[in-house]
């Protein structure tokens, strides 16, 4: 709904106008092999008042490796409970076991209904290769609609 010209401003719209940042890191590691996994910790829970709010995400995912693998790890945003179709990934080239990346990849939702939601990172990693919870992290910037 939009603010007339000469209209009064209440305290709710203000409220709602205003971004609300969101923050969350790993608090442990997430060992492979797993396939689509809750990474420990990198999880936010937040209340919208009004429908089609709008969600920009940035997740950075922290790729280790414990042993020789080809196989690729990815990481990705889920939102109430659904998979976003963009990835971070990393695979082994013609390194050693020690190998590591951090991989970031960035989102835009949109929260269709009023309510609840969860932004969570979710990853694979195969046998060999762990995700690194304390560099692993997930930011959120959500803005209402008036």
């Amino acid at each position: 709904m939009p603010i007339p010209a000469g209209g009064i401003v209440t305290a709710g719209q203000l409220g709602r106008m205003q971004p609300k940042p969101y923050d969350a890191v790993g608090t442990s590691n997430l060992v492979g092999p797993v396939t689509d996994g809750d990474v420990p910790g990198c999880s936010v829970t937040f209340t919208t008042t009004t429908a089609n709010a709008v969600a920009t995400v940035v997740i950075a995912v922290d790729f280790d490796f414990t042993a020789a693998t080809t196989t690729l790890g990815s990481g990705r945003l889920n939102v109430d409970g659904v998979g976003e179709s963009k990835y971070t990934i990393f695979q082994q080239g013609p390194g050693t076991s020690t190998d590591r990346a951090t991989g970031g990849q960035t989102y835009r939702v949109t929260l269709a209904a009023a309510g609840s939601h969860t932004l969570k990172i979710t990853a694979t990693a195969p046998t060999g290769m762990l995700i690194t919870g304390v560099y692993t992290s997930l930011v959120a910037t959500v803005y209402e609609v008036v």
